[in-house]
C-alpha cells in the first residue's frame, strides 16, 4: 500500500472478490477499533480525509467473510497492512518493519517495531503522529558525542529511553574523520581517508566488524532481551542516520525472527531510498567542492552485498545463525521464543 499524500492511502490487494477495508489508528483489530472505510471488488481502495497527525493500520477481508463475522459475532481477521514509512516530516529513515514474511508462514506485526535515523528535531505533527504509535521504548545505538553534537531523541512522554552505544573508541574516532573530511569538503583530505579502496573496505568491514565486536554484542542482546521482556512492546531503535548500526540489528532481529534473507538485504538497501534527497543535497555539495563523489557512495549508501558479507561471517563464526544467537549473543531459547510470541502473528 501506498501513502498518496497527507491523509490520503490506497490500499491494494490481489486476491480476487469483494473485498472490505477498515482503518484506525490503534494497530489491534482495525476492523473492531476502528471504522469501514472502503469496500471494492477490483482490488484497490484509495481512503481520502484521514488525519495526518495519526500513523493508520488497515485491515482487508473479503466481504463474505466480514458479513460472516458479523453473524456469529467475532472478530473480523482480515489481513491489516500499513505503509513502511511512517513519514516523518522531521527525519527521513524511520519506517515500520511490519508485513514481512515468516518461514514458517507469519508474519511481523505491524506497529510494534520501528527502525529509525535520530529524532531530534520532530515537529508539532511528527509529534502526534509519535503519540499515535504508543511507543513504550526507544533504543539509541549512537555514542555520547554523537549525541552531544545532534542532540537527544525527542519523543512523547512516557516512552522509556535505553543508551546502548555501538562504537568502539577506534570506530567512534575513525566516524569522526570522516564526518570532518564532509564538513571541511577538501578534497585532499578525503581522498587520503578514503581512496584506494578504502571507502568500499570500510563499507564492506563495517557490519562484520560491529557483528564482531563484543559490546555490540551485548548491546544487541540487551535490546533484544528489553524487548522479549516488554509486554507493551511499541519499540523504535535508532542511530545517527538509521542505516548502518540500525541496519544490523534490524537485519540480526529479522533473521531471528524468520524472515528470509534476501527480504532482509532488500529491507537493508531501503534505506538508500528514503535517505535520496538528502544524499543528493550532500553529493551536491562535495562535488562542488571537487570531491569525488565515488569515495563517498560506499558509506552513504547500503549495499546488501556488504549485509551479506555479514551473514556468511557469522556462518564462519557459528556454523549456523541460530548458534550465533545462542553462543554470539547468548540469548535463551526462552527469550528467542518470547520474540516471536510478541512479533509475530
Amino acid at each position: 500500500m501506498n501513502r498518496t499524500a497527507a491523509g490520503s492511502h490506497t490500499v491494494t490487494w490481489s486476491a480476487p472478490g469483494r473485498h472490505v477495508v477498515f482503518a484506525s489508528s490503534n494497530r489491534v483489530n482495525p476492523s473492531k477499533s476502528g471504522r469501514r472505510v472502503g469496500a471494492s471488488a477490483w482490488g484497490s481502495v484509495t481512503v481520502k480525509r484521514l488525519d495526518p497527525r495519526a500513523r493508520w493500520y488497515f485491515e482487508v477481508a473479503p466481504a463474505r467473510a466480514v458479513r460472516a463475522a458479523a453473524r456469529e459475532g467475532r472478530d473480523v481477521r482480515g489481513t491489516v497492512v500499513s505503509t513502511r514509512s511512517v513519514g516523518l516530516d522531521g527525519s527521513t529513515n524511520t519506517r515500520d518493519l511490519g508485513g514481512m514474511r515468516t518461514s514458517d508462514g507469519r508474519s511481523v506485526r505491524w506497529g510494534v517495531l520501528f527502525r529509525s535515523d535520530a529524532v531530534t528535531a520532530p515537529t508539532e505533527r511528527d509529534m502526534a503522529v509519535l503519540r499515535s504509535m504508543r511507543l513504550r521504548h526507544v533504543v539509541d545505538f549512537r555514542a555520547e558525542s554523537e549525541v552531544a553534537a545532534s542532540g537527544p531523541n525527542r519523543l512523547p512522554a512516557g516512552v522509556t529511553a535505553h543508551a546502548v552505544p555501538l562504537l568502539d573508541a577506534s570506530t567512534d574516532a575513525l566516524s569522526q574523520a570522516i564526518q570532518a573530511a564532509l564538513r571541511e569538503r577538501d578534497p585532499a583530505i578525503v581522498e587520503a581517508l578514503l581512496g584506494d579502496g578504502k571507502a568500499e573496505q570500510i563499507a564492506a568491514d563495517g557490519p562484520i566488524d560491529l557483528i564482531r565486536s563484543t559490546p555490540a554484542r551485548e548491546g544487541f542482546a540487551a535490546t533484544l532481551r528489553t524487548l522479549a521482556a516488554s509486554d507493551g512492546v511499541p519499540l523504535i531503535f535508532n542511530c545517527t542516520a538509521g542505516k548502518d548500526r540500525t541496519g544490523v540489528f534490524a537485519a540480526v532481529l529479522q533473521r531471528l525472527l524468520g524472515v528470509s534473507e534476501r527480504t532482509v538485504l532488500a529491507d537493508y538497501e531501503l534505506s538508500n531510498s528514503y535517505r535520496a534527497t538528502g544524499n543528493a543535497a550532500t553529493y551536491e555539495r562535495l562535488s562542488a567542492a571537487g570531491v569525488d563523489l565515488a569515495l563517498i557512495r560506499p558509506l552513504l549508501e547500503q549495499s546488501g552485498a556488504n549485509l551479506a558479507g555479514m551473514f556468511r561471517a557469522i556462518e564462519e563464526d557459528y556454523g549456523t545463525f541460530d548458534r550465533f544467537l545462542l553462543r554470539g549473543l547468548g540469548l535463551e531459547r526462552s527469550t528467542i521464543a518470547a520474540l516471536k510470541a510478541r512479533l509475530l502473528v
